[in-house]
């Protein structure tokens, strides 16, 4: 499911999530990225997580690409329920203006 994601796609909701095309440890225990998976994907080792290796990662990019499903589905979720309630209010409007 999630690694249907298209790179390019998750590289964008990656940058809007974290705010920077990097990752320091302090914002990985956010995102529940464990100390050993940090470690693990940070191959040039250095303070922070960059993109590219986080993309290269599989386990962070299928963490990552469950979010952006998650969030896509919220948003669905959102967009409906206020669909629906523009619905309900035509209805309304509809009966209040025969009476």
């Amino acid at each position: 499911m999630s690694t249907n994601i298209n790179a390019n796609v998750l590289k964008n909701f990656i940058v809007k999530t974290l705010g920077a095309d990097k990752i320091t440890h302090n914002q990985a225990q956010k995102f529940d990225i464990s100390q050993d998976k940090y470690v693990e994907a940070n191959k040039d080792e250095n303070t922070y997580l960059e993109l590219d290796e986080i993309l290269d990662d599989t386990d962070l990019y299928n963490q990552f690409a469950t979010m952006y499903v998650e969030e896509q589905d919220k948003d669905k979720a959102a967009r409906n329920e206020e669909k629906e309630k523009e619905e309900a209010a035509k209805v309304r409007d509809k009966g209040e203006s025969k009476a």
